[in-house]
């Protein structure tokens, strides 16, 4: 009974310890397949290296967990790594010749070839009020109008425009016959104002030189003829009176001969007086003020000149101008209202081909987020110009645009076949060919580049805007020797030169110089220098 038991406990504990081992080696095969669907999951562009004896790192199918065992163990069987309490002795490596392969990921996005931006790039007007626009997505044909924007104010401008191009004709006109007419007057006035000018020099020179000193001498000649007038008349007048008393005239011929005498003198002494007073009034005031009214005539008829000579050409001269000035006034408004026009017509948004409507602008094969955008094509929405608001995509032909690292340029070339997955629709795989890949990169480190895809009837659910996963093999080789990439040791004093440490015959490691072909983050392909069966270190040997 005591052996019984003794057997059962024992089953019992075999038991659990078989259990807990096979849990143990099941966590350690999902780990590194956890491990490499969360790396396939974050990383957009990836440089996948794979063997044929190497199962992929997400198993697709329920047998893909026991062909990764397999594959597993395989592996530990190519490298010893050192039994406990070995620690002298490094790990190592069997070379062996097997299948490599050497895959590219690229991750693009379907372009299309045919794409037509709409933007309003106007001259004169900015105000783009929206009345009404067609939806996001909606299928569009050629003259079917996009966006109907408000054309009230543009209008009222356009009228308002037209009215001052009239009156600035108008004033151009009267400014056309006021410069014609001052090039015909202003000869004359030129000549009338040196006509002046002469007759007032001359005018002061003949007073100054003969008219005011003959106005003096008449006036003293006056005065002088006055006073001996009455001087005669006097003596007439005495000489009367004495004859006619001792005459034996009558009285009454006498008294008429006297009167008149006697009328004469007094005549001539008011004319003695009025001269007097003429004189006077020449000789105080006529005289000085005509020599001054004279001189000044003179003075003001040379300024006129003057003014003249200095003026009337410029006057001429600024009607030009102006008239000059209104011809470029009319023609920038000429202009003004003629790209107002145009603006006016541009306004008037229509498709220019048949596609698909999306808001905003595509970027390498990338559009605008249309939610971001929507607004604007609601009623009372504001657009932008010289600024792509809209763009009528055509959906066929289309290509993937993608963008390639730096690292990967030494793969991916031009001709290069591939396979693309569009994201949304896995199981559609499409012929891929690189079409070109840009010398000059997009960013640091990346380059654009882009591929041509054979579109077939599985291909109908693609629009431009998709993304997709592009995959290249650009090297693959059935027999190739490779060992782990931390075998190799490049030489310290030449780079280009590789070596690895080979165990001979007696087990010690011996220094063999190695050509390298292509690398991988798990192999190296190993061209000359080694053969298969050559046990590798994979590390350093320790110095003694």
């Amino acid at each position: 009974m005591k052996h019984l038991i003794s057997y059962s406990i024992l089953c019992l504990i075999v038991t659990v310890g078989t259990s807990a081992f096979a849990e143990e080696a099941k966590n350690e095969n999902q780990a590194p397949s956890k491990e490499a669907a969360k790396s396939e999951e974050t990383a957009g562009d990836k440089e996948i290296v794979e063997s044929e004896d190497v199962a992929e790192t997400k198993p697709k199918e329920k047998d893909g967990k026991k062909d990764a065992d397999d594959k597993k163990g395989k592996d530990n069987k190519k490298v010893k790594k050192p039994k406990k309490g070995d620690n002298d002795k490094p790990a190592t490596h069997t070379v062996e010749k097997g299948p490599m392969k050497i895959t590219v990921e690229l991750s693009g996005v379907f372009e299309a070839q045919a794409m037509h931006e709409m933007v309003l790039r106007l001259e004169q007007w900015s105000e783009l009020r929206v009345l009404d626009a067609v939806e996001h997505g909606r299928r569009v044909k050629r003259g079917d109008l996009l966006v109907t924007l408000d054309m009230d104010k543009i209008d009222r401008a356009i009228d308002d425009l037209r009215g001052e191009l009239h009156m600035n004709g108008l004033e151009f006109k009267l400014a056309e016959e006021r410069l014609r007419l001052l090039k015909a007057t202003t000869p004359l006035d030129l000549a009338e104002a040196r006509r002046r000018q002469r007759i007032a020099s001359e005018d002061l020179k003949r007073f100054l030189e003969i008219g005011g000193p003959m106005e003096k001498k008449r006036a003293d000649f006056m005065l002088k003829a006055a006073k001996q007038y009455l001087e005669y008349e006097e003596e007439e007048l005495q000489q009367l009176e004495k004859m006619y008393k001792a005459d034996d005239l009558t009285e009454e011929t006498e008294e008429i001969v006297l009167k008149r005498a006697r009328n004469e003198v007094e005549k001539a002494k008011f004319f003695v007086e009025m001269y007097k007073v003429m004189h006077e009034k020449t000789l105080r005031f006529d005289l000085p003020r005509r020599e001054e009214h004279v001189k000044e005539s003179a003075g003001r008829a040379d300024l006129q000149l003057n003014r003249a000579n200095a003026t009337l050409p410029l006057e001429l001269k600024k009607q030009k101008l102006k008239l000059d000035k209104m011809k470029v006034k009319r023609t920038k408004l000429k202009e003004k209202l003629d790209e107002l026009s145009a603006d006016r017509k541009a306004m008037i948004v229509k498709s220019p081909a048949d596609g698909v409507v999306y808001y905003g602008k595509c970027t390498r094969g990338k559009f605008s987020d249309a939610t971001s955008i929507a607004d604007k094509f609601r009623r009372g929405g504001r657009l932008s110009t010289n600024s792509v608001f809209m763009t009528v995509v055509g959906q066929r032909p289309i290509f993937v645009r993608a963008d390639v690292k730096e690292k990967q340029l030494q793969y991916i070339r031009a001709g290069i076949k591939g396979v693309a997955k569009p994201t949304g629709y896995p199981d559609v795989e499409l012929i891929a060919i690189v079409d070109r890949v840009d010398t000059v990169p997009i960013s640091s480190g990346r380059f654009g580049s882009r591929i041509t895809v054979e579109l077939d009837q599985k291909a109908k659910c693609l629009a431009p805007g998709m993304t997709c996963k592009v995959k290249f093999v650009p090297y693959k080789k059935k027999n190739a020797l490779t060992v782990p990439p931390k075998a190799v040791i490049a030489d310290e004093w030449d780079e280009k030169k590789h070596y690895v440490y080979v165990l001979d015959k007696d087990g010690k490691p011996k220094k063999q110089f190695v050509k390298v072909g292509k690398r991988t983050e798990k192999k190296v392909e190993i061209l000359s220098g080694i053969s298969k069966g050559d046990k590798v270190l994979l590390e350093r040997p320790k110095k003694k």
